[in-house]
């Protein structure tokens, strides 16, 4: 299996992006947006706790409004 471009706007490449972010601790670009590190850390537990049907959903939004129900949901 191939990894996702985290550079590329795709779903998989959305998370895999927060998910580099995550991991190097530091802000970055993904698909054209900057995101910080406790943006990307709170969008992936969200992701990361959702089931499937809703993952793919979730991926699929725009990336401001996974922040925005991140945030939300994370409360």
């Amino acid at each position: 299996m191939t990894r996702p471009n985290p550079r590329s706007c795709t779903p998989e490449g959305k998370i895999a992006g927060l998910r580099e972010i995550v991991r190097e601790k530091q802000h970055a670009k993904v698909c054209g947006q900057r995101v910080d590190l406790f943006t990307a850390l709170v969008v992936t537990q969200v992701y990361d706790a959702l089931n499937d049907a809703n993952k793919t959903k979730f991926s699929a939004m725009p990336l401001s409004k996974m922040a925005q129900i991140a945030f939300k949901l994370a409360r």
